[in-house]
């Protein structure tokens, strides 16, 4: 039964706890609804102790089987260490949410960083169906609910990037391009990265030299670059008007040659036809 709050402590609403935790209003609900999150109500209010609420994110942390110790801290783990150039797919090949799902699970799998993809992929969808993990500006933060350990080789991370654009039920309605799937193994690292993701592409300007650089190692580069302003605490603030990605010389050049490939077999006959009527 809910009590009053007291005098001590920091009183958090739902939309304050979901920024805190890193998750959507929704889902925090769920949570509060099936009594999993610390709470209490105000005028009929859900309200939330801060202490509380890092009490309880410290129990989630690690199981029975882990020494705290043991599992790294997920602020000072360098993103590196989660992000090989093996981990970077620059040219999705699915176009819908459940084959980049697939697809992005695929390449964990195939690394040894994953062992069960079936429980992963299934775990993965069902977290969507809760509620998408797409965000405004073209951007998706993939994970499951259950941290399952026996499943996951090792904590990992794989981006993938569609030039296209998925629909993927982001709020603005607007097609994700970049998607960031999680298997981070324990809590301690889940928020704490998921976090510092969020913070790294919060400028658009970062979202969208992503969506333009032509090869693993350069996304891989920047994402890096970006995470260390973050965890220097030094990002710098930005100008949030809407712009679209430029390409760099490489993708121009290839557009340019597509464009004028595109272009040239209709050209050809009507030369041809100029050709006889002079003669």
């Amino acid at each position: 039964m809910a009590k009053k709050p007291g005098t001590d402590g920091q009183l958090l609403t739902m939309h304050e706890l979901a920024t805190y935790l890193h998750l959507d209003e929704q889902t925090v609900g769920k949570l509060v609804a099936a009594g999993k999150i610390p709470s209490l109500q105000v005028d009929r209010q859900w309200r939330f102790k801060r202490p509380a609420i890092d009490q309880w994110i410290e129990e989630q942390l690690v199981g029975d089987e882990e020494s705290f110790v043991d599992v790294p801290d997920g602020m000072k783990l360098p993103l590196e260490d989660l992000l090989p150039d093996q981990a970077i797919i620059t040219n999705l090949r699915s176009g819908n949410p459940i084959g980049v799902i697939e697809e992005l699970a695929a390449r964990a799998y195939t690394n040894g960083w994953l062992t069960d993809k079936p429980w992963f992929v299934g775990a993965v969808v069902e977290r969507e169906s809760l509620a998408s993990t797409a965000m405004e500006g073209g951007v998706a933060f993939l994970h499951t609910r259950a941290k399952d350990k026996g499943k996951i080789g090792r904590p990992f991370m794989v981006v993938g990037r569609s030039w296209e654009g998925i629909p993927f039920g982001a709020s603005d309605g607007q097609p994700t391009y970049l998607f960031f799937l999680l298997g981070l193994k324990y809590d301690r690292l889940h928020l704490p990265i998921l976090g510092r993701l969020a913070r790294a592409l919060r400028n658009p300007a970062t979202i969208a030299k992503l969506r333009a650089l032509s090869s693993p190692d350069q996304v891989r580069a920047l994402l890096l670059k970006e995470d260390a302003a973050v965890r220097s605490g030094t990002v710098p603030e930005f100008q949030a008007a809407a712009f679209k990605p430029k390409l760099d010389r490489t993708l121009r050049l290839r557009a340019i040659r597509r464009l004028q490939a595109a272009k040239a077999p209709p050209a050809a006959p009507a030369r041809k036809s100029k050709s006889k009527r002079t003669k």
